[in-house]
């Protein structure tokens, strides 16, 4: 199956190592990833040409200007050494590539967002699955939270857990080197064995200081990607339901069946456990005429699905909760080289705290598109299925069970039509 869409704004593709797709994003929290660290912002809207090569003069010009070491003398208040560490032949020039990281990543999430909303608009039907000699990829739901967790664990793991293949393993490889040139595993260690007056000796703060923008990225992006995924899923599984059912509901002309009051009823998230169940049903001999999903709405508001697909004010606030770990975070470190416990602990206690401080402000937050608390899980297809007899009705009912049905009903003739 092509990856290429024939609609005209094409709202995702399926690649060899990757999974691209357009996503209404913050234009203001996109211009902060990319200030965080130069190139973030482009990677969060899949430029990721532009991206890969704007972190990589991040690196490159940063150590060579001393940046991250002025940083540290600075926020820990010896102005004096962070004027004489720093290099100006590098640093002006730095500055601007800096800016420009910024302002162009703001500009192209603004235009990228008019993009994502004519592609909700064309509902352009998306090609989920590829299979290639290098692999098979697909698209399918994912748990945000594993997804950020794997990134926090080692960043890089959370864009492979979500098939983000080539970025994955780039932010593995840059994560070792920085793991390598800061010595963070030799001065974690001498933390463990108690020996804090040597940890700080041990580190380097020119390669520390990148760590909490790298960790703070990839766990946002991992986390943003996981929830986009699965409102593609969402869209495509919807969009199935509709085209194949319908078309087999006007193909069958008799009517006959479709008249019987007799029906099965089951409520099932948006997961491939139903398309299980109704492949199931169809190898067991019933027609796809037979069968009637009612793709179910879980908020009044339609404008929702395009103007934010991330309304949900717990998710919002994770995501501020990272930007402001990360902030807090080089605050601590740089605090720790004069501190008694030291950068590493007082980074620790800096991000978490940040995090906290990030998530209550999101909380605090009120959005004109934010909705009421709903249950965890919570119907988004009601099954119809019709059965002739008592045989059907106990393969449907056993069939809907075992593919994760959330209820499960029926209707016969007796509730149908007291008088029969």
């Amino acid at each position: 199956m092509s990856t290429h869409s024939t609609s005209r704004w094409t709202m995702a593709a399926v690649r060899r190592f990757d999974i691209i797709y357009a996503q209404r994003r913050n234009s203001f929290m996109v211009a902060w990833w990319s200030a965080s660290f130069p190139g973030f912002g482009h990677l969060l809207m899949y430029k990721n040409t532009t991206g890969v090569l704007l972190t990589l003069s991040e690196v490159i010009i940063n150590s060579l200007a001393n940046i991250n070491l002025a940083m540290v003398y600075s926020f820990s208040g010896n102005f004096a050494m962070a004027k004489q560490v720093l290099r100006p032949e590098w640093l002006f020039g730095y500055m601007f590539i800096y800016f420009f990281a910024i302002w162009d990543s703001y500009r192209c999430s603004i235009e990228a967002n008019k993009h994502y909303e004519l592609a909700m608009l064309e509902n352009g039907r998306i090609p989920i699955h590829l299979m290639r000699s290098t692999g098979i990829q697909f698209l399918e739901k994912k748990r945000p939270l594993i997804a950020a967790y794997c990134s926090f664990l080692f960043p890089g793991l959370g864009q492979l857990y979500n098939k983000h293949i080539w970025l994955g393993f780039y932010g593995i490889f840059w994560w070792w080197i920085y793991l390598t040139f800061s010595h963070f595993y030799e001065a974690l260690m001498a933390l463990i064995l108690g020996h804090n007056r040597m940890v700080v000796s041990i580190l380097n703060p020119q390669w520390l200081m990148f760590m909490p923008s790298v960790l703070g990225g990839a766990m946002y992006h991992s986390y943003t990607s996981s929830i986009e995924q699965n409102r593609l899923f969402r869209i495509t599984q919807r969009q199935f339901l509709t085209d194949y059912y319908e078309k087999a509901r006007i193909a069958s002309m008799n009517g006959t069946e479709m008249n019987s009051p007799l029906w099965m009823i089951g409520t099932f998230e948006h997961c491939t456990e139903l398309e299980q169940a109704l492949s199931m049903l169809e190898h067991s001999g019933i027609h796809p005429s037979r069968i009637r999903p009612v793709l179910m709405d879980a908020h009044a508001d339609k404008s929702l699905s395009i103007v934010d697909q991330r309304f949900d004010r717990t998710a919002k606030s994770v995501e501020i909760g990272f930007a402001s770990a990360t902030a807090c975070s080089v605050l601590g470190i740089s605090l720790g080289f004069i501190l008694e416990w030291g950068p590493i602990i007082w980074g620790l206690i800096y991000g978490f705290g940040g995090f906290l401080l990030g998530f209550g402000i999101g909380l605090l937050i009120k959005s004109k598109h934010s909705l009421p608390h709903q249950k965890h899980k919570l119907p988004e297809v009601t099954v119809l299925v019709q059965y002739l007899n008592e045989e059907e009705a106990a393969l449907i009912h056993e069939t809907f069970w075992r593919y994760k049905a959330t209820t499960v009903g029926r209707i016969d003739r007796q509730h149908a039509n007291p008088a029969l």
